[in-house]
């Protein structure tokens, strides 16, 4: 994903199966050649443990999930954190924001829905039927969420 000024964003570090506990969410300047690995990065967030997640980008604002439990909110530009909420189990999926909300699905079934803003909101906790490893995806209108057992598709109704 691209910072609206920086670079690409990407989470990068840590490993699920051997134990390093180190990621980070970077944003790299892509216009330079050879090896940037020190002075192509713009910024850089620490992120506690495993990272599996690619951030999502929105009016300046970056969300990306980690293997903690953690959804992450940061300035896509400075990489300076706005928030971090704990849900009920590791993410193994990337965000989605669409519609103003950032939507991220628990490998303990938690699908949860904030606010794409800079202050913390949750709008939404459910439990679904069995555990979301994928990434929630938005077409034409409606979400669809697919968890180990069946896929959800949720529509926006009105009356």
């Amino acid at each position: 994903m691209l910072a609206q000024k920086g670079g690409p964003l990407l989470g990068v570090g840590g490993d699920i199966w051997w134990g390093k506990r180190k990621a980070w969410l970077k944003c790299i300047d892509a216009t330079g050649t050879g090896d940037i690995t020190d002075d192509g990065t713009l910024w850089s967030y620490p992120i506690p443990g495993h990272c599996c997640s690619t951030p999502s980008i929105s009016d300046g604002l970056a969300f990306v999930a980690d293997c903690d439990r953690n959804v992450h909110c940061v300035d896509a530009e400075t990489g300076e954190p706005y928030w971090t909420h704990q849900c009920d189990g590791d993410m193994w999926a990337s965000t989605l924001v669409a519609d103003g909300k950032v939507y991220i699905g628990t490998r303990r079934r938690g699908f949860w829905i904030f606010a794409a803003d800079r202050q913390k909101k949750v709008l939404c906790s459910v439990k679904l039927d069995s555990p979301i490893v994928g990434s929630p995806v938005a077409a034409n209108g409606v979400l669809y969420v697919a968890t180990m057992k069946k896929l959800y598709a949720f529509e926006k109704t009105t009356h």
